[in-house]
């Protein structure tokens, strides 16, 4: 079953819209939120609370991209749930590494609350992506947006786990790179 046709389940309030997200979408969702966490049975939580959003927003929202928002919505909820518990303080899951990593390229800080520039970043961000190789756009892709880990990402690409984290290092480079002469770094 396609994204369309599961939509068209959630907007005829049809609970079968839920078996077949978690058919399609449940086993990513749920990684990207251990990724996080560090726990299967938070991100479970996660997951089942991103589905409850997702019944509660459609209709009248209607997502471009099922799978993006459903990892947009249980990272969020995996992130709330890390800040709730004070797992970053303890090192918890992948989180706190890609933080770190993005840290070193990304403006901000608390300052960086302004929706506009906030917009304007990851439009910027977006563009960036665009020009990168796919395998290259792949991989900054699954650490930065999925939490996976280097070894996750090289096992699962059938790489070399140093490929991985030179191609991130060259690509967090090139990030820099860009937002400077976008404006965003100087």
């Amino acid at each position: 079953m396609d994204d369309r046709e599961i939509l068209a389940l959630f907007e005829a309030r049809d609970e079968a819209a839920l078996r077949e997200t978690e058919a399609q979408y449940g086993a990513v969702c749920r990684a990207a939120a251990r990724n996080i966490l560090g726990s299967d049975a938070d991100a479970e939580e996660c997951f089942s609370d991103a589905l409850l959003r997702v019944w509660n927003a459609i209709p009248p929202e209607r997502p471009e991209h099922l799978r993006a928002y459903l990892l947009k919505l249980t990272r969020g909820a995996a992130i709330d749930r890390l800040r709730a518990s004070g797992a970053a303080k303890r090192g918890g899951g992948e989180l706190p590494l890609v933080l770190d990593e993005l840290a070193e390229v990304l403006p901000g800080g608390d300052d960086v609350e302004d929706e506009a520039l906030t917009k304007a970043l990851g439009e910027a961000v977006s563009r960036f992506l665009k020009t990168l190789p796919q395998r290259d756009r792949v991989i900054f892709v699954r650490r930065c947006f999925n939490v996976e880990s280097q070894k996750e990402i090289a096992r699962s690409l059938g790489m070399r786990e140093n490929t991985v984290a030179v191609s991130l290092r060259r690509t967090r480079q090139r990030l820099r790179a860009h937002l400077t002469k976008e404006g965003f770094l100087q």
